[in-house]
């Protein structure tokens, strides 16, 4: 694979968007429709399922009768639909959309809500706790080679490396993991391990050993973010708002920060994190 899947799907996305919300037919119009239909038609996998208006330029790839293969060719078809009526055709998948992120962020509400009582009954069971933070993605180099296949299958090895308690996941009493799509980082995890605190310490060589499995998984096209590096720590220390680490029980200020910070895993930054293809409709995205 040629394409980078990841940022052509977001392109897709905000062109369908860009153009619902136009009041004229943009310059290049057809010339820009017909490159992303034959890029999509490169990555399009009918067995998948692909979120919100996505969906509209599926249904084009279904109606279009002649090669996509030629550009020309079919920016020449294509005008035989007028703006008008392609624009209306985007605003019915564009009004799903909407209700899908609906649907998503209810969703995602749901999560952050079972993970915050999980992890309160840790808290409370345990007089310490050590929290382990790192997010797993691909190398920038390696993301036109990465499908959400590729992305899943890596995810499911992993997945049952922790579920089996292999090597450095032996001990853990409580772990979580969510899928995401970002623009600069494409298909990346944001993973959550949480030990007992009297048998681990050292949180910073934890993500770090988590790492080279992922590495591993990935055959050396993988990369990480760990965390518990201090250059990240350190902002928020001095903010008193540091939520991984080592909690103590006793201690309700770090164990607020924890319950704080965990919802990141499922509340990031930004918004349009959600993925916007799965293998299947019931491809999980968080456990």
């Amino acid at each position: 694979m040629n394409t980078n899947e990841s940022a052509l799907l977001i392109e897709i996305e905000n062109y369908i968007l860009e153009i619902y919300n136009r009041k004229s037919k943009p310059k290049d119009f057809y010339d820009d429709l017909s490159r992303l239909l034959i890029e999509f038609n490169g990555i399009y996998n009918s067995d998948y399922s692909y979120f919100g208006c996505i969906e509209a330029f599926v249904e084009l790839l279904r109606e279009l009768n002649i090669c996509l293969g030629c550009q020309g060719e079919l920016a020449q078809q294509l005008k035989n639909l007028s703006f008008k009526y392609i624009q209306c055709r985007f605003e019915f998948y564009v009004s799903r959309h909407k209700r899908k992120l609906r649907d998503h962020r209810y969703s995602e509400n749901e999560n952050t809500a079972q993970l915050v009582k999980r992890m309160r009954t840790v808290s409370q069971r345990y007089s310490r706790i050590l929290v382990v933070r790192l997010d797993l993605a691909y190398k920038k180099k390696y993301h036109h080679s990465v499908d959400i296949a590729d992305f899943d299958n890596d995810m499911r090895i992993l997945r049952q490396r922790i579920h089996n308690q292999d090597g450095i996941f032996k001990g853990l009493i409580e772990y979580a993991w969510a899928l995401e799509q970002g623009t600069e980082k494409g298909y990346h995890c944001h993973l959550l391990l949480v030990y007992k605190g009297h048998e681990h310490k050292n949180a910073y060589g934890i993500a770090e050993r988590v790492s080279e499995i992922w590495k591993k998984i990935t055959f050396n096209q993988g990369c990480y973010f760990n965390c518990h590096s201090p250059e990240y720590l350190n902002q928020f220390e001095e903010q008193g708002t540091l939520g991984i680490g080592m909690i103590h029980r006793n201690d309700p200020d770090q164990v607020g920060n924890m319950l704080k910070a965990i919802q990141y895993l499922v509340r990031p930054e930004k918004e349009e994190q959600y993925l916007r293809v799965k293998v299947c409709k019931r491809m999980r995205t968080f456990g």
